[in-house]
């Protein structure tokens, strides 16, 4: 009984199409170049995007975070709150049907190098114990004698579109991708995450990102099956202000249905 009057009740208290469309004309009427939309929660995006689409290009369809927006428009349902209006102030809202509208504005962080967009610039090399497989920059990616890869692909992590370099890491070899001199501020922000929801199901290896700066570690993370897109920010303090070689090593324990996808900014908070 209880779930039939749940599936009774349900659709009145979901939003028409008539709502998204209030919410959206507002949107559009005080929308600014460089703001982030986002839908909560994060399944009805669909929704939002059939009707802002065009606001949300695939290079912010597919950030990395939402560190480098200072306004965020959310679109919400059922009391939801979009993660990436976390440390933000409500400077607005409006209710339009069973969808709220709120603007979030939060600090912005600056990003001083963006590795994504500057990955032309760094060299990759694959070493094992017997020696190193050269690699060279082609088209639109590296290619290395082995067959291993690496360039800019739009990649789908935990069911979501995400920019970011993406490489088939080997077995017992280290894929290292290095940026000989990269301006740097207080902060280095690299995520990571494994590709495609059928390679997600079809293996159960590990993939791991070192990253050191002039041949100091600062830090690593983990991609697996379950673990999503994983983010982490490294202090860079002692750097700030200045270059340095940034290096990212990666490995993995079963390369069988691995694909990886990563992405870093060298930001000031």
């Amino acid at each position: 009984m209880v779930e039939a009057a749940n599936a009774w009740m349900a659709p009145t208290r979901a939003p028409t199409d008539r709502d998204w469309r209030a919410a959206a004309a507002r949107v559009r009427a005080e929308f600014r170049p460089g703001d982030l939309i986002v839908a909560a929660p994060a399944w009805a995006d669909p929704l939002m995007r059939h009707e802002l689409g065009d606001l949300v290009p695939i290079a912010v369809a597919g950030r990395m975070d939402a560190a480098d927006f200072g306004r965020v428009w959310e679109i919400a349902q059922r009391g939801a709150r979009a993660p990436e209006t976390a440390g933000g102030r409500v400077v607005q809202s409006s209710r339009h049907g069973a969808l709220s509208l709120r603007l979030w504005e939060k600090p912005k962080s600056r990003v001083v190098f963006d590795f994504l967009a500057g990955w032309r610039t760094a060299s990759l090399s694959v070493r094992r114990a017997g020696g190193e497989t050269p690699c060279w920059l082609g088209q639109d990616r590296f290619q290395c004698g082995d067959g291993t890869g690496l360039g800019p692909e739009l990649l789908e992590v935990d069911t979501t579109s995400r920019n970011g370099l993406g490489v088939e890491p080997q077995e017992r070899a280290t894929t290292a991708l290095e940026y000989e001199s990269v301006p740097l501020g207080h902060e280095l922000t690299v995520a990571a995450g494994l590709h495609s929801v059928w390679l997600r199901k079809a293996g159960d290896g590990k993939v791991e990102v070192r990253v050191l700066i002039d041949g100091r570690a600062v830090g690593s993370l983990q991609a697996s099956s379950a673990s999503g897109w994983s983010l982490r920010r490294f202090d860079t303090t002692a750097w700030a202000g200045r270059s340095g070689r940034v290096r990212f090593e990666i490995t993995t324990d079963k390369a069988y249905a691995r694909h990886l996808g990563f992405n870093a900014e060298a930001r000031e908070p």
